[in-house]
């Protein structure tokens, strides 16, 4: 199992919005600075694209297996 978790890649964004101040948090585990780019392309792709057809609920959530 050990040598799973050296070859999971983790990259983990969080932005908080309190009172107009924005506040982000990155966690990173085993990823090129430019895997990340890539990453947020990716979703900035994927909420232009949700944001076309008109959808409310642009961001997707999925749970990891185990969580609640």
């Amino acid at each position: 199992m050990a040598e799973e978790n050296k070859d999971t890649k983790v990259f983990v964004l969080r932005v908080d919005v309190n009172h107009n101040n924005i506040q982000t948090t990155m966690k990173t585990q085993n990823v090129s600075p430019q895997e990340v780019i890539g990453f947020l392309e990716m979703a900035k792709d994927q909420i232009l694209d949700n944001l076309k057809q008109g959808r409310k609920d642009i961001f997707q959530a999925f749970k990891k297996d185990g969580e609640e």
